[in-house]
């Protein structure tokens, strides 16, 4: 049960690195967005940068939407052991 629960923890640490991850790499999209005009015009650098930015979100989208489905099935196996190996405490 402590090793599920372990993981359980490890799932929701990369959950929240994901979205995280997430958050900076939108405002790094943002601040380009803002500061088009230093580009002088290099639509090639733009759309390299736009690419990797759309790739970023992405990988990460799917990162978090492993760890979320991790999370769920070790929630669900910690209710079944905790139902199968139920601890007396009137011993």
């Amino acid at each position: 049960m402590l090793v599920t629960l372990m993981a359980r923890m490890q799932a929701i640490s990369q959950m929240h690195a994901a979205q995280y991850n997430m958050m900076r790499n939108n405002m790094a999209m943002m601040g380009m967005m803002r500061s088009l005009p230093s580009f002088g015009g290099n639509m090639e650098s733009l759309h390299a940068l736009d690419t990797q930015f759309v790739l970023n979100n992405a990988q990460n989208q799917m990162l978090y939407q492993m760890a979320s489905a991790q999370e769920k099935a070790l929630a669900q196996r910690m209710a079944q052991e905790a139902k199968e190996h139920k601890i007396s405490y009137s011993a």
